[in-house]
């Protein structure tokens, strides 16, 4: 199962990944913020599963072509999890504001939303390690079992 790099897997894996880490933090969105919606209780869910589909579905990609540079497991990781996190902090940035006041108090170290930014960074790479560990990475992930043609 583990031998044949699959884009399929990567994908699995991302989303799974993605889903326990939604769910651990369901489970500790009532102590840190009381006040949070189900609402945005569920687009954290599906926004983190779709973040692990991303990183898996990346991994495709272990070199840059306009760069020509190649792209190792870590940096892409880093990079996806990190930019698409910036991307979500830009867009609800007075929210994630409100609540990390709430969490840790005003003024606090950790109550500037651009920890968000960290925090999807080192998911990212979390995840892409474990993907990448397991199920390959590089064009030998779609030139494998996912695309074999049918026998005639």
């Amino acid at each position: 199962m583990f031998k044949n790099p699959s884009i399929i897997m990567r994908i699995t894996y991302g989303k799974t990944l993605g889903l326990i880490f939604a769910g651990g933090g369901i489970l500790l969105f009532p102590y840190f913020f009381p006040d949070i919606g189900w609402v945005m209780q569920l687009a954290f869910v599906l926004y983190y599963i779709m973040i692990g589909a991303f990183v898996g579905l990346m991994g495709v990609l272990d070199y840059h072509p306009l760069i020509k540079m190649p792209l190792p497991w870590w940096l892409r990781g880093l990079w996806i999890g990190g930019w698409m996190n910036l991307i979500l902090t830009l867009f609800i940035y007075d929210d994630l504001s409100a609540m990390q006041i709430t969490a840790f108090g005003e003024g606090a170290l950790l109550s500037s939303p651009w920890w968000f930014v960290v925090e999807g960074a080192l998911f990212g790479l979390f995840v892409d390690f474990i993907c990448t560990k397991f199920a390959g990475e590089g064009v030998e992930c779609v030139t494998n079992a996912d695309l074999e043609q049918p026998v005639e």
